[in-house]
């Protein structure tokens, strides 16, 4: 006997909240009877787990039963829409709705819009955007997370500075803008976010989520001390907070302040998860605290009780790289319980690289190679561990596998935002319209640091970079 199909739903939605896929899958094939809702269910959990091609399948078998689509079964289906190569199954759904007659309510709009953007047709997007009556602040949100998301920053916040005439943004909407002041590190932004918080003396004022956030954005756009007044003045903290201090300690060099916030945490009778190892690990590798990094780690797991993952395990490869204590650091990688990723691998090979230590590296790097074959950054980390070292024939020889490959690392791109306008550009870019000036005044700044004593160093230089 099958199941009834009421339970079956409730059953479904549990284990859709918990990310259980296969469980979800199980429970839907044990149901004697399934409806739309069953059918939205397993569709929306598929396409989460990027099992775009299963989860339309499962749309195809719906459409030929009994069992109708509606406005919440082509939301399901386009969360598996999520980049250019599925925008044309995404204006096929658009389509589908169309012609079906099926009722394009608010958050079919929405999850439509999301599309557009995601898979780069932005006209479409916002034009569908605009054509909506009563737009409320889901809406809104939802647009400039989507914008966010796609690293859109710039016109995350023309939507934000349209959307505050018409609605009262939330806590959501504050955090979602400031994810893009902190990844972008526009602290000008970030105040003017926090000033605008303050000038509405909202509700806002007392969410902890958006302090936490605050703390971040400021640590990450150079101002620690804004984050650590926003801190001390907390009326109530978890943990979310200290992590957020520690980490910013850490990323500034202050290995010290991070260890005594750490103590102060547990003092007040906060347990460290996780994350918080993660930035005081960090902290120490960052402040040259080799035998404190390696202490924490040690009471990580017997005094917390916490099983060491791969991001725990890096940050002591680091810890040791940095300290230039490579054969330990190696030992530490060979010990390792889980196997170690191409990132520890080549968290090891950088620091041969610093260090200027040849031994064993190409064993490392075909070590990395063996887990990331395809990204040329490998090829030339190896061939900066050899640069530094001035060993040019193996240099050559590197980048002539490199180029036998097809492999070629695209440019680093830098950023720096003036009066709101980000200006990106990467190594002898020439490009920007003001590039004479630039290196004029580059030039000048050059001529005057080498008057006083200033040297470049030239052993990682490598003088034919058309594959670098």
């Amino acid at each position: 006997m099958g199941m009834d199909i009421n339970i079956g739903n409730a059953i479904l939605n549990m284990y859709a909240e918990q990310n259980c896929m296969d469980s979800v899958r199980k429970v839907f094939g044990q149901m004697s009877n399934v409806d739309v809702i069953s059918y939205n269910t397993l569709i929306l959990v598929l396409a989460r787990n990027n099992l775009g091609i299963e989860a339309w399948e499962t749309f195809g078998i719906m459409r030929e039963s009994d069992v109708k689509p509606n406005s919440y079964t082509i939301i399901s289906i386009l969360a598996a829409c999520k980049d250019e190569t599925c925008l044309n199954i995404g204006r096929s759904l658009h389509g589908f709705v169309i012609k079906q007659g099926i009722e394009v309510n608010a958050p079919l709009k929405t999850a439509l819009t999301d599309m557009y953007i995601n898979c780069g047709d932005e006209t479409t997007a916002m034009n569908l955007f605009e054509s909506s009556h009563g737009r409320d602040l889901i809406s809104w949100n939802a647009l400039i997370s989507t914008y966010v998301k796609n690293n859109q920053a710039h016109e995350a916040f023309l939507v934000f500075s349209r959307m505050v005439s018409e609605v009262e943004p939330n806590s959501v909407t504050i955090i979602n803008i400031l994810s893009s002041c902190t990844h972008l590190a526009h602290l000008p932004q970030g105040r003017c976010l926090h000033s605008y918080m303050i000038r509405r003396e909202s509700s806002l004022g007392h969410n902890l989520s958006l302090q936490n956030a605050f703390i971040t954005m400021y640590a990450r756009c150079g101002s620690m001390r804004n984050a650590e007044k926003i801190f001390e003045t907390l009326t109530r903290r978890n943990i979310i907070s200290w992590n957020a201090i520690i980490t910013g300690y850490g990323m500034h060099g202050r290995g010290y302040d991070a260890i005594l916030a750490f103590s102060q945490m547990l003092e007040d009778g906060f347990q460290p998860n996780e994350v918080t190892f993660i930035s005081i690990l960090s902290a120490c590798s960052h402040s040259g605290m080799i035998e404190e990094g390696l202490q924490l780690f040690d009471s990580m797991v017997h005094d917390f009780n916490i099983t060491p993952q791969l991001a725990h395990y890096g940050c002591v490869v680091d810890l040791l790289g940095r300290a230039g204590r490579l054969d330990k650091a190696r030992e530490f990688i060979e010990s390792m319980p889980i196997k170690p990723d191409a990132s520890i691998w080549r968290s090891l090979l950088s620091a041969y690289r610093d260090h200027c230590y040849t031994k064993d590296a190409k064993a490392i790097f075909e070590k990395v190679v063996e887990l990331d074959p395809m990204n040329p950054g490998n090829y030339v980390l190896l061939c900066n561990v050899y640069a530094a070292a001035g060993l040019w024939p193996e240099v050559s020889e590197m980048r002539r596998h490199l180029r036998a490959k097809g492999l070629r690392k695209p440019p680093g791109i830098s950023w720096i935002i003036v009066r709101s306008q980000i200006h990106s550009f990467a190594a002898g870019d020439r490009s920007h319209p003001m590039a004479d000036k630039i290196y004029a005044n580059l030039n000048s700044l050059l001529q005057s640091i080498k008057e006083i004593g200033y040297v470049p160093d030239l052993r990682w230089i490598l003088h034919d970079d058309e594959y670098i």
